[in-house]
């Protein structure tokens, strides 16, 4: 009887296809944890210290206190 998926005749040897899937995911989450730290420094090196126009007009007026 032929089996469509057949077993391994080696049950110790490895499955390179979810080594290779999890290579990739790793690769990709530190690429993703890289570009999010590259652009919080940025964001931080930017020097820009003053509020902007936006920052201003979502302040409430004060009553004078």
């Amino acid at each position: 009887m032929n089996l469509l998926l057949s077993p391994h005749s080696n049950v110790n040897d490895p499955v390179w296809s979810v080594i290779l899937s999890v290579i990739i995911v790793v690769v990709m989450t530190v690429a993703y944890v890289v570009y999010i730290i590259k652009l919080s420094y940025t964001e931080l090196s930017d020097g820009r210290t003053d509020t902007t126009k936006q920052e201003v007009l979502l302040q409430l007026p004060s009553d004078g206190d």
